[in-house]
């Protein structure tokens, strides 16, 4: 139960920093008012106040000494979605200059795309994750100083759809 809540935390706490803009700011702006899609986004508000929550557990110090580190959170799903590929396909060619691929998941019917864009210390400024599918389409920007290994780490521990997959990738 403990795993859930923090998983909420973190997906709820979200991303407004808009003195950054990037490309994929444009694909959020323009889907996110669509009442086809859910959509979350938290500003960093939220962020600094996890650095204030104090726990004797492990995971969950894990979970706020990462989120205590990240600036914003911005998600877009559309569930039932029969232009789940063609959302994919428009997302993924917005993310060709600022971006580099982690790695990419072709699976039968799905599409999954890891990018980064890197910070002055070789952290992660900012992670994307697309899925993309014949019934699906989740785009996911998570904007902070972020480690992969940690944020690897945290995804593995909670069974994060999509994120385990970030274990796989060398950085």
């Amino acid at each position: 139960m403990k795993k859930i809540y923090f998983l909420l935390i973190i997906l709820i706490a979200g991303f407004s920093a808009q003195a950054q803009t990037s490309v994929i700011d444009q694909f959020f702006k323009k889907y996110q008012n669509d009442e086809a899609f859910m959509v979350i986004s938290i500003s960093p508000k939220m962020f600094s106040m996890f650095s204030k929550i104090s726990s004797s557990d492990p995971d969950s110090k894990k979970v706020l000494d990462v989120a205590s580190k990240l600036r914003g959170l911005r998600i877009l799903v559309k569930e039932d979605a029969k232009d789940g590929l063609k959302l994919y396909k428009e997302a993924s060619s917005l993310l060709t200059r600022e971006f580099e691929e982690l790695m990419t998941i072709r699976e039968k019917e799905n599409d999954l795309r890891f990018l980064v864009k890197e910070n002055s210390k070789g952290n992660i400024a900012e992670l994307v994750m697309l899925v993309g599918g014949m019934d699906t389409f989740v785009a996911l920007s998570l904007v902070g100083d972020i480690n992969l290994s940690e944020l690897s780490s945290i995804a593995d521990d909670m069974n994060i759809e999509g994120f385990s997959n970030l274990k796989k990738a060398k950085k």
